[in-house]
């Protein structure tokens, strides 16, 4: 009988097991819900990223031919383009052959802009070749 109390029983019980997973579905809840907008603003960055390439191919274009128009059938205008639609913005382009805009809707809110005069930002607008 003296030998029974001194062994000790090793493990957890079942109570034990569920309040550690019922604290870990708890924690892991919080830390998916806080990294919602964290998520939206690197799709955010990785379309504004994609537009400037889409730019900067515009740009070489033009400087190639004098023509912007030109610049959508290049290959690295059409990746960063389809890398931006990927990423969940909304692409629209205006090009004539002396000038471009382009836009994109954000996942985060908002739209970004770009075109041939220079103007980067959230503007509503991507008509006749010009954010506005």
């Amino acid at each position: 009988m003296i030998q029974n109390l001194s062994k000790k029983r090793t493990g957890f019980t079942l109570v034990e097991l569920l309040v550690v997973i019922a604290i870990i579905g708890l924690l892991s809840t919080i830390v998916l819900v806080s990294f919602g907008p964290v998520r939206n603003q690197a799709r955010d960055t990785a379309i504004k990223a994609n537009l400037s390439q889409m730019r900067l191919a515009s740009e070489i274009q033009y400087i190639s031919d004098t023509n912007y128009q030109n610049a959508l059938s290049r290959s690295d205008f059409l990746a960063a383009q389809s890398a931006a639609t990927s990423a969940g913005g909304t692409v629209t382009n205006n090009f004539s052959a002396s000038a471009y805009c382009i836009k994109s809707t954000l996942p985060g809110g908002g739209n970004w802009c770009l075109d041939s005069t220079g103007k980067i930002g959230n503007y509503v607008n991507c008509t006749s070749q010009a954010c506005s």
